[in-house]
């Protein structure tokens, strides 16, 4: 079997590094690029989830308008 099969790696620019083999500054980084992945992935959830809550408000309010004349303009 081989050992390396299971370490972790880092790509940058298409070039592969072992993650165990960086310095601790290296390590750290890396550790704060999957934290800022996490934490941009919460945030699109959010998004999405406040988008749609606005979707079904508008859906509300095309309700609620539908019995309401419209203002008429005069071209």
């Amino acid at each position: 079997m081989d050992s390396n099969k299971n370490r972790p790696i880092l790509n940058i620019d298409n070039t592969e590094y072992y993650i165990d083999t960086l310095p601790d500054e290296g390590k750290g980084l890396v550790n704060g690029l999957r934290i800022a992945d996490v934490q941009i992935k919460m945030y699109e959830d959010t998004l999405k989830m406040i988008n749609i809550g606005k979707m079904k408000i508008l859906e509300d309010l095309k309700k609620i308008v539908e019995n309401i004349e419209p203002i008429k303009k005069n071209d």
